[in-house]
């Protein structure tokens, strides 16, 4: 059977720190001397950053994760203020509270930056996303006006590791980066040895992202390649190896091809009328219903490519397989 550990993600080729400090960092202190700076290339360039950020600005739910792993608590993040805790919960650590930060957006979207908000709060390090949308890309040049600005790659929801690396290093804390996903690792590897030999089990990801569309969620998804490391087998219909493919949308009416030993079902947050016990209709016809082998959790979690997403699917993996969890029918 293949191992189910990945070897620790060290922050990205494209990312390099200069060791050496420099003296022209953009902002000076109260008695005009310059303030230390290191330099940060990226896919982009080159960025000049200071050498100990006190007032950093997040602009990826991800990177807030990364940064409050490593503890640091941000002056600024995106964020849905419409909810009762921005939709930050799932990025932060029990010890920094939502309420706690300022959210400077309407919606969590990477584009949704209200740049007055921003410079309002006197960054002096923004650390962003390079995602194939580009949409902070093409903000590059209103970021940079209110603080040095660094826009890390992302690639897919499975490059939240990577990410988390880079973030440490664009910090100066790559140790504590190193750190944090070594710790994650030993979780993982705690969790394959609880739950013994997967290799024989299938499990099957579905996602309600509507009345009328499910989504099946294949290897490389956030909660797809978890699955993988621990071992299980997936379904044909969710196999796909393809980054850019995260899940596959289909109709209720193929939700049969999403049959497993164990299925786990989460609801898009926008789906506010989705089921949450499923026993009826469609769902009568899959045999994981019958044996009370599917599992309702919450894609909040389960949905957030981060450190703290992946340890709430490790937790409820576990749980499901050792009877914790409660069915969903």
């Amino acid at each position: 059977m293949r191992s189910a550990l990945r070897p620790v993600a060290w922050p990205s080729a494209l990312l390099v720190l200069a060791l050496v400090l420099s003296g022209c960092g953009s902002a000076g202190d109260a008695g005009g001397t310059p303030a230390e700076t290191r330099t940060v290339q990226v896919s982009s360039g080159t960025v000049e950053v200071p050498a100990d950020p006190e007032r950093v600005a997040v602009l990826w739910r991800p990177g807030l994760a990364a940064v409050t792993e490593l503890g640091v608590v941000p002056v600024a993040t995106l964020g849905d203020p419409a909810r009762g805790d921005s939709g930050l919960a799932p990025y932060l650590p029990e010890s920094v509270p939502a309420e706690a930060l300022t959210v400077v957006s309407n919606t969590p979207q990477e584009h949704d930056v209200n740049m007055e908000r921003l410079a309002a709060t006197r960054p002096d390090l923004i650390i962003g996303v390079d995602s194939t949308a580009a949409a902070q890309a093409q903000l590059r040049g209103q970021l940079e006006e209110i603080a040095p600005t660094v826009l890390l790659d992302w690639p897919g929801p499975t490059a939240w590791r990577q990410y988390l690396g880079d973030v440490a290093a664009v910090l100066g804390m790559p140790g504590e980066g190193e750190r944090a996903l070594r710790d994650y690792a030993e979780r993982v590897a705690a969790a394959r040895e609880r739950l013994g030999d997967t290799s024989g089990v299938e499990v099957s990801l579905v996602r309600l992202q509507s009345d009328s569309e499910v989504r099946f969620e294949t290897t490389t998804s956030f909660p797809g390649e978890i699955l993988d490391e621990l071992g299980f087998a997936r379904p044909k219909s969710q196999r796909g190896t393809e980054p850019d493919e995260p899940f596959v949308s289909e109709s209720y009416e193929r939700l049969a091809e999403a049959d497993a030993d164990v299925v786990f079902v989460f609801a898009n947050q926008d789906y506010e009328d989705a089921p949450t016990a499923f026993g009826d209709g469609v769902w009568a016809n899959i045999s994981a219903v019958r044996e009370d082998q599917v599992f309702a959790v919450d894609y909040d979690y389960w949905g957030a490519a981060s450190l703290f997403g992946a340890e709430r699917v490790l937790d409820d993996v576990v749980a499901a397989m050792e009877g914790d969890l409660r069915p969903a029918v």
